[in-house]
């Protein structure tokens, strides 16, 4: 019963902490799936994002190659367009000798897929057709989204005329961005999506001016077709370019939509770019082991050490628990653990009966005053080992005091058994115990018993009784065994309890 019983203290005392070093592991590792989870969601967020960045740069150097492409047209024909012989020839007198010439040259030049000349009366004067210039005289209208570039052109026209002497001039070019005076963008022309300047005809040394009422407006475009893209690569390097007519959005992939002037959808530059095709994982992983490697070291050695020193902490537990419970000198359990296991078992009852067995040494004095405190230790812990072989596992053998010892006993209780276990616990003490090579002592032991339930119930009344019935084997000339059940006079008992109260059984009887 010691071994099971303190086995079960050890037990309690340690389960709150048994799992700790188990959880730190856990723990740690929980830390480390967490941290490579996060870090691989991070390099997730980390890739989008640069994809998504890289696409966003592309866009925006699609865009400004776009637009140098729309600047350029109007660049190409500013020299005709800004031009006193111009103004004369195209708009003071319509020469088509000069337009052909005119149109051929910036065909010939700039490769131009189309040059239209508009009067201000909406009519198309001219037109080219691959190498060949049209004279003709044709509505505005007959060209989808042309009137909106006129009028657009023609309200720009007007913030920048300025009177001159003998009519109308423009103000300088000089410095003025392009957009201040010609309008680019896309049109469907001759049924095909094309890029697109215009301007109007102006004067540049204002020795010709302009007459009152809307320009002449010169319009030249490109066709987006193969050539175009190509020389558009050239400049973007991006793995492919490509244009799609009529609306839509590319699901996948980087792309530009484009609108003509009434904001209706043209088609769709797309491509494909290598920046996508291009992931950082594989710098992105290197980091992320390198990170988890590194975590897990430490998180693992922060929970070896934690295991250590839980471990640490448990054996210093249990060893200052059992010193609580134990007697330092004897080893048994003591007072303390008497009265908690005493508890235990009267909270069993009445299932499991058992006795509680007082006991005493007797002339142990005199072996204090003669041989001094040192034999009276040895002499102590012979007893105590004496009466625990004795005892053996059906019972709890306690120190109580100097030298009382209390057992609680849950073998059989009937009186047989325990007159002979009683005995035998008398009869172990007995026994010379030597405390030299030469000398020996010899103490006795008085024995009192009370058994429960049937001499009582609770914890106070079975260690009362059990010290009457120790005091009855004093009175009785000790070395003797008696039970509480077999003090016959209450009365006498209960004077013998108020005695007990008044003096303890060893300073009544002088041992």
């Amino acid at each position: 019963m010691n071994d099971k019983k303190q086995g079960y203290i050890d037990e309690n005392a340690k389960k709150p902490r048994q799992h700790i070093s188990r959880l730190a592991f856990l723990l740690a590792g929980l830390l480390i799936a967490v941290t490579s989870v996060s870090l691989v969601f991070v390099g997730f967020i980390a890739s989008r994002a640069s994809t998504q960045q890289a696409v966003a740069n592309e866009k925006r150097l699609f865009r400004s190659t776009l637009s140098d492409r729309l600047r350029a047209i109007v660049r190409d024909q500013v020299e005709l367009t800004s031009s006193d012989v111009s103004v004369q020839n195209l708009v003071r007198e319509f020469d088509p000798d000069f337009v052909r010439k005119s149109f051929d040259d910036l065909w010939s030049e700039h490769h131009l897929s189309k040059v239209m000349l508009i009067s201000g009366g909406d009519k198309v004067l001219a037109e080219t057709f691959e190498d060949y210039t049209h004279i003709i005289q044709r509505p505005v209208n007959e060209t989808p989204g042309l009137e909106i570039v006129v009028d657009k052109l023609r309200d720009m026209y007007r913030r920048n005329r300025v009177r001159v002497p003998g009519g109308f001039g423009h103000r300088s070019l000089r410095g003025i961005d392009q957009s201040e005076y010609a309008i680019m963008g896309f049109l469907q022309i001759d049924g095909k999506p094309a890029l697109f300047g215009a301007m109007p005809v102006i004067p540049d040394n204002h020795e010709v001016t302009l007459p009152d009422g809307p320009p002449t407006i010169l319009l030249s475009a490109r066709y987006i077709e193969d050539k175009l893209l190509k020389r558009l690569n050239r400049q973007l390097k991006f793995a492919s370019l490509t244009f799609v007519n009529g609306p839509g959005e590319r699901e996948i992939g980087p792309f530009h939509p484009v609108l003509d002037q009434s904001g209706e959808p043209i088609g769709i530059f797309q491509w494909d770019s290598k920046t996508i095709s291009t992931s950082i994982w594989p710098t992105i992983i290197p980091v992320i082991a390198v990170l988890s490697i590194a975590l897990a070291a430490l998180a693992f050695g922060i929970a070896w050490r934690i295991g250590q020193l839980t471990t640490s902490l448990q054996m210093s537990e249990r060893q200052n628990r059992y010193l609580a419970l134990h007697d330092s000198l004897s080893g048994l359990s003591n007072r303390l653990h008497f009265n908690r296991m005493l508890e235990a078992s009267v909270r069993s009852l009445p299932a499991r009966p058992f006795a509680v067995l007082h006991c005493d040494l007797d002339n142990f004095k005199p072996v204090n005053d003669t041989f001094g405190h040192a034999t009276g230790d040895l002499v102590i812990k012979t007893v105590a080992t004496r009466l625990k072989d004795a005892v053996g596992d059906q019972g709890l053998v306690c120190r109580v005091g100097g030298d009382e010892f209390m057992v609680i006993y849950q073998g059989p209780i009937n009186k047989a058994h325990l007159t002979r276990l009683s005995r035998m616990l008398v009869a172990s003490v007995s026994d010379p115990i030597f405390v030299s090579e030469k000398d020996s002592v010899n103490v006795g032991l008085s024995v009192g018993v009370a058994r429960a339930p049937s001499d009582g119930s609770n914890a106070e009344t079975l260690v009362g009784r059990s010290d009457q019935a120790l005091y009855q084997s004093k009175v009785k000339g000790r070395g003797q065994v008696s039970f509480y059940s077999d003090i016959r006079e209450p009365q006498t008992a209960s004077q013998m309890l108020i005695r007990l109260h008044e003096t303890s059984p060893r300073q009544a009887l002088g041992t």
